[in-house]
């Protein structure tokens, strides 16, 4: 399971010209839009995730005499697009951790607290320690709570338990506990189930580079036969984009690779080592829409999930959340083009947290930070909104060792950044630029507003 691409100078040469196309980053550097060197607003950003912290460097260029100050107590930022690779044997977990005070421009000040509440109408918040801190804007950049809890017998601490067989590749541990799975089932073989659920999540096809690099390391290793593994999924699609839906269904199809839709994992057996789920089937009565539900067991020796997600709970208590459609939750109610707050003015969100239709990936919210920079400075100057998020959604499909698919896709459908890469083609070059390009891209470009 160790990573064979081999590259010689000619080949590395020609990537290396276009490395600046990791994560969608196109050609160019974010756009400028500066604004007038009298503006000096205060500006609290909550969250130091791949967002706030790219979104208060691109401020601190644009807006030299404001204020920033960024709300977060955690002190590590893990470049999680990393995690997948540390179930396949490429990563290290270490290769994933960055310290939040080598990222953090010095003109940014770091409240090293978490935001306990937010007065909208004050425009004020508290931290957990009861501080309170003023506004003129504010920026919501919390991404993502994962809700293990609520799959019945499961618990974030029972995930990341070394010595237990249920895992997630949505925290570090237990991306480190699904590479130790990896190597016992191609040592033992067994019953492996991947499972999904089917509200808004960020990286929809994590679960299923997992499941498709498991599947090419053990037909390599001519184990397949040895291993019952299948995906169930809570939703009725593969992905939100239903071009790459289909492209993955049909990956599935040729490899002979087990998969259910509607499939609900609810409760989980950790004694017995049974998974029940809900198969949702939906249908029409009387003009209304309605779902029958059965209830299915599902022995497994591995178990491998995705957590249902939410954000702060302050944002619900704040007013902030959407409330009614089949987004409603506490995603934070945005415009989806400006990502700005739909009933105040002066409240911005980016990346996981965002209500909006797509953008739950690294690559979006390379494309929403200079948006949201750009109206914040449009607003201070009484103008129009023009900076506009397309929905540009991307993720390297991890399909083999080897090779992977470039899925990119906005509010209208596929949007390839780069002809080369195909809407559904498996290429070693996709692959390259997971593995090679994307972290220094990120972690050496974009949290510093340079790329």
């Amino acid at each position: 399971m160790e990573n064979k691409t081999k590259l010689n100078r000619r080949d590395l040469l020609k990537l290396m010209g276009i490395s600046s196309i990791a994560v969608g980053a196109g050609v160019s550097a974010p756009t400028q839009a500066k604004a007038a060197s009298t503006h000096a607003p205060n500006i609290a950003i909550i969250g130091a995730g791949l967002g706030g912290i790219s979104l208060s460097a691109k401020l601190v260029n644009d807006l030299p005499n404001a204020k920033i100050k960024i709300f977060d107590a955690d002190s590590t930022l893990y470049y999680q697009p990393g995690f997948t690779l540390i179930a396949a044997g490429i990563y290290q977990k270490s290769d994933t951790a960055y310290n939040k005070e080598d990222l953090i421009d010095s003109k940014v000040q770091w409240v090293k607290e978490n935001v306990a509440s937010v007065n909208p109408d004050s425009n004020m918040l508290i931290t957990t320690s009861g501080q309170e801190h003023s506004y003129d804007y504010l920026v919501i950049a919390t991404g993502t709570t994962y809700m293990f809890e609520k799959y019945k017998g499961l618990s974030e601490e029972f995930i990341n338990d070394p010595k237990t067989n249920v895992t997630s590749i949505y925290t570090a541990d237990g991306s480190v506990k699904a590479h130790a799975m990896f190597k016992k089932i191609l040592k033992d073989g067994g019953k492996v189930i991947l499972a999904e659920p089917n509200t808004p999540i960020k990286c929809g096809g994590a679960n299923k580079k997992v499941n498709f690099l498991l599947e090419d390391a053990l037909s390599s290793q001519g184990k397949r036969d040895k291993v019952d593994m299948a995906l169930y999924t809570g939703g009725g699609g593969m992905l939100s984009s239903p071009v790459h839906a289909k492209m993955i269904e049909q990956f599935f199809i040729e490899r002979k690779m087990p998969y259910a839709l509607r499939h609900l994992l609810v409760e989980v057996d950790t004694e017995r080592n049974i998974a029940t789920f809900e198969k949702l089937m939906p249908y029409s009565e009387n003009g209304e829409q309605k779902v029958a539900k059965e209830r299915i067991e599902k022995p497994y020796d591995y178990l491998i999930v995705i957590p249902p997600m939410k954000t702060a709970d302050f944002i619900t208590e704040a007013g902030l959340a959407i409330t009614k459609g089949h987004t409603a939750g506490n995603w934070v109610d945005v415009d989806q083009y400006t990502l700005q707050h739909k009933r105040y003015e002066n409240i911005f969100a980016i990346g996981d947290c965002a209500g909006i239709p797509k953008g739950k990936t690294g690559a979006s919210i390379r494309k929403q930070y200079p948006v949201v920079a750009a109206n914040i400075i449009a607003h201070l100057d009484k103008k129009p909104l023009n900076a506009k998020f397309s929905g540009y959604t991307a993720c390297p499909l991890l399909t083999r060792y080897g090779k992977a698919v470039m899925v990119e896709f906005d509010y209208e459908g596929t949007a390839p950044s780069m002809p080369c890469f195909g809407a559904t083609r498996e290429s070693w070059l996709n692959w390259f630029v997971k593995v090679y390009l994307m972290k220094p891209m990120v972690m050496k470009g974009m949290v510093f507003a340079r790329a």
